[in-house]
């Protein structure tokens, strides 16, 4: 079998996915500063537990957006 070919994110995609997760990124870290105040552990823990999501989407979205650029090299 060959391995799926997946569609690339276009340009207008790859912000739209990273402008959607920075602007979360205020509300997470409020959710912190909160759960913190109120000594809160499982609330402490989700709030990074999503920031860590997050992050690791972003950083996905922009892998794979590099990943299909052509490298102007000829593959042998």
């Amino acid at each position: 079998m060959s391995p799926k070919k997946t569609k690339s994110r276009g340009k207008l995609g790859t912000l739209f996915a990273v402008g959607s997760s920075v602007t979360l990124a205020p509300v997470l870290a409020r959710r912190f500063k909160e759960a913190r105040a109120k000594g809160d552990k499982l609330a402490i823990a989700d709030a990074a537990v999503s920031a860590a999501a997050l992050g690791v989407g972003v950083l996905q979205v922009l892998r794979a957006r590099k990943g299909s650029k052509p490298s102007g090299k000829a593959e042998s």
